[in-house]
């Protein structure tokens, strides 16, 4: 790795970052809390199902695997997926479209069952930074949630079981719950002290900062590593078949250019010949655009043709 791609580690390593993220969330107790703070109309009691870093195949060899942040199952059957989202991104709503697609894909509507023993899903993402750019349109509230609706009325929803949220710890929680400002809090790296799960947290937090953080900073460095050698093989890539695209732009410029060649000595061989029989331009023209129309404009004509009756004159 260059001097300049260097992985330089911060000086503390928040809740958002994705080793201290999964570390402290592997903690049920405090993962079930977050779930009824977020969604607190489901009346969530217990996690019968927890999974970290949860690897979600796909049969098609060509398609893209994931890794689930932290996926849970509640004692209703319901799916929890639970992402935290520290970039920006455009794409993060077709994002959550594929996590959707590839839950529901994982077996979990075993053969013979009815539809309506497909569990209700909900995929929520934390974001440490404005998620608008994947919105229609600027939006400043903290907390989101998208489901399937009619577009002409707005109020009229298909029933397909799935939800999304998306969480802004940057944006506006004056009407949000005094939990979910917390929850910002914790995200914002700020000191957290409404109850004894949030303080837990971020005591979890600190200890992770001292206790684990060569672990992390390995885990930070390869990640880094892993995106410098992928740019550079993108880089790679692009130049080689950048070359191969050259060489085959190359291979049909050439090989069109020889056609053109040929047409051109054929269009005056057929010139030289109609001109043994008749002097008229319009005879001449007509004769060599039955045979040539398709590749050379009448005015390309007309002028071969002049200049094969001058050379004509210059050679009597």
């Amino acid at each position: 790795m260059s001097h300049e791609a260097k992985y330089v580690p911060p000086k503390r390593y928040p809740f958002t970052e994705d080793k201290i993220f999964g570390w402290v969330m592997e903690n049920q107790e405090f993962c079930l809390y977050l779930l009824q703070i977020i969604l607190p109309d489901l009346n969530i009691q217990k996690i019968v199902e927890f999974h970290k870093q949860d690897a979600m195949g796909n049969d098609d060899r060509e398609a893209k695997d994931i890794r689930l942040d932290i996926k849970v199952v509640d004692d209703q059957g319901r799916i929890f997926d639970i992402e935290m989202q520290t970039t920006p991104s455009a794409y993060l709503g077709r994002r959550m479209r594929y996590y959707q697609s590839i839950i529901d894909g994982d077996g979990i509507l075993k053969v013979g069952k009815d539809y309506s023993q497909l569990p209700d899903t909900y995929i929520i993402f934390l974001c440490s930074e404005d998620p608008s750019d994947a919105f229609s349109k600027k939006d400043d509230r903290a907390v989101h949630f998208f489901k399937t609706i009619d577009t002409k009325d707005g109020d009229l929803k298909l029933n397909d079981g799935a939800t999304k949220v998306i969480i802004n710890s940057k944006g506006d929680f004056a009407s949000e719950s005094a939990e979910l400002k917390e929850l910002a809090n914790l995200m914002n790296d700020k000191e957290v002290s409404l109850n004894d799960q949030f303080i837990w947290a971020q005591n979890r937090v600190n200890e992770l900062n001292k206790d684990r953080r060569s672990d992390i900073v390995s885990y930070e460095a390869k990640l880094m590593d892993r995106e410098l050698y992928g740019r550079q093989e993108g880089i790679k890539k692009g130049r080689e078949e950048g070359r191969q695209e050259g060489i085959k732009k190359g291979r049909e410029e050439g090989r069109q250019e020889g056609q053109n060649e040929e047409r051109l000595v054929g269009v005056k061989k057929s010139i030289d010949i109609a001109l043994s029989f008749t002097q008229d331009d319009d005879a001449i023209l007509n004769k060599v655009k039955s045979q040539y129309g398709d590749h050379f404009t009448d005015d390309d004509l007309k002028e071969l043709i002049a200049k094969a009756k001058g050379k004509l004159l210059q050679e009597a």
